[in-house]
């Protein structure tokens, strides 16, 4: 989780994160959790509610699965050392992100086309920007 190295940053700006996925809370605790010291919360939405309210839809297999840069950016992961797992989620469900200001407006949204994530620092612009607005 990329964004742990930004916790100092988020501080400053007065910002948190927040992360919902949709998988059974065992194994985000068990895997995408274990060994790290999460100081933000992370919300379980096993129906989804909240990935359909933020327009959040479904790849293909072919838009996943027959991307090149999908390949690709595992295979710089397996080059730097990193184990991969067998997926045991949905692997066609998109995410994103998404920055609220402090008035609950939505002031940044991504919504993700594949593996695409944005770079921190754009969305720690969105946030300073937003904390400015304030």
């Amino acid at each position: 989780m990329k964004v742990l190295g930004y916790k100092h940053r988020l501080d400053e700006i007065g910002a948190t994160a927040v992360f919902v996925t949709f998988d059974d809370p065992e194994p985000v605790r068990s895997r995408l959790l274990a060994g790290l010291e999460m100081p933000y919360p992370v919300l379980v939405d096993l129906k989804r509610e909240a990935y359909r309210g933020w327009g959040l839809r479904r790849s293909t297999v072919a838009g996943v699965w027959l991307d090149p840069r999908v390949w690709a950016r595992y295979a710089a992961l397996v080059l730097r050392g990193e184990r991969m797992h067998r997926p045991t989620a949905d692997t066609l469900q998109l995410g994103g992100d998404f920055v609220l200001g402090p008035d609950g407006i939505v002031v940044y949204a991504r919504p993700q086309q594949r593996d695409d994530r944005p770079p921190v620092g754009e969305l720690l612009a969105a946030l300073r920007d937003a904390a400015g607005r304030a």
